[in-house]
């Protein structure tokens, strides 16, 4: 199993990091990687679609909401349909932990099994790469 985990100090208070963070169905963060979500359900058991941007390789994902503590400001999912990506037991989880007033601490972490372990590396990148366009669409979302 591999992990990626990423660690970021936000210039924004943790209430208004988690607004777009919890937004379990929302499309403002995974643009550049995501090119239409779908969701059903709410609350812990919705489902959503990530159809994925032609530029990475197109298809669909599903995730399951597994998480989301809006105190604790946890959200985690599990993915229940692979599609087209080359990983198993895939999970996310993320954190906004205030740090002062106005700022706030991110902390999102990923697990994957590869399907050929030597893709690791790649894969790892991969989920690197997407988290990189999150976290730069969150900043933008707040004005950073």
């Amino acid at each position: 199993m591999l992990t990626v985990e990423i660690a970021r100090r936000i210039a924004a208070p943790a209430e208004k990091v988690w607004h777009y963070v919890s937004d379990f169905s929302g499309t403002v963060l995974t643009r550049g990687y995501v090119a239409r979500v779908e969701c059903s359900g709410q609350g812990k058991g919705a489902l959503r679609t990530y159809h994925l941007d032609p530029a990475i390789g197109g298809g669909a994902v599903v995730e399951r909401l597994v998480e989301l503590d809006n105190v604790e400001r946890v959200i985690a999912y599990d993915m229940v349909d692979y599609g087209p990506l080359q990983w198993a037991d895939y999970a996310g989880r993320i954190q906004v932990t205030p740090a002062g007033p106005d700022e706030s601490m991110f902390l999102i972490r990923t697990r994957f099994s590869p399907i050929d372990p030597a893709q690791g590396e790649q894969l790892r990148e991969l989920s690197r790469s997407n988290i990189g366009k999150y976290i730069g669409n969150l900043e933008a979302a707040l004005g950073l």
